[in-house]
């Protein structure tokens, strides 16, 4: 295998490409002039995320796309360098209209994490890790 990628089912790719810009996502030079789908590059190794519309996803995926309201698939995890980064991010998804499920906070002691839901009801994690700390 050589790569991975995340694809996600979105409702409208202008206010996802949007959402995901401001909250500081980069986005993938192959894709910025697609108008029909959303691409963006995530941390040091470009960790491909693909938005598609929800009747394109439904096509590739044969199956229903779950209701984000009901439940989660998936939670989406983000590695943040500082403490600092997870709290900026908390800021910045606020500002681009996602909502916070979890505030920033210390998790057993050694992670500190916050969770959020993109404008289309995906729940993502950002979570700083001390591994001196982490149980052994």
């Amino acid at each position: 295998m050589k790569s991975i990628w995340l694809n996600l089912p979105v409702k409208d790719i202008e206010v996802s490409k949007t959402f995901f810009k401001q909250i500081g996502f980069r986005e993938n030079p192959m894709h910025a002039h697609a108008d029909h789908i959303g691409s963006f590059l995530i941390g040091e190794n470009d960790f491909v995320l693909m938005l598609f519309p929800e009747n394109a996803f439904q096509h590739f995926a044969q199956t229903v796309i779950s209701d984000t309201t009901k439940g989660s698939e998936v939670l989406i995890n983000i590695d943040a360098q500082s403490r600092t980064e997870v709290d900026e991010m908390r800021i910045r998804v606020k500002e681009a209209g996602g909502r916070i499920f979890a505030e920033p906070a210390e998790v057993d002691g050694w992670m500190y994490a916050m969770g959020f839901i993109d404008r289309d009801g995906h729940r993502w994690s950002m979570l700083h890790m001390e591994m001196d700390k982490m149980p052994k």
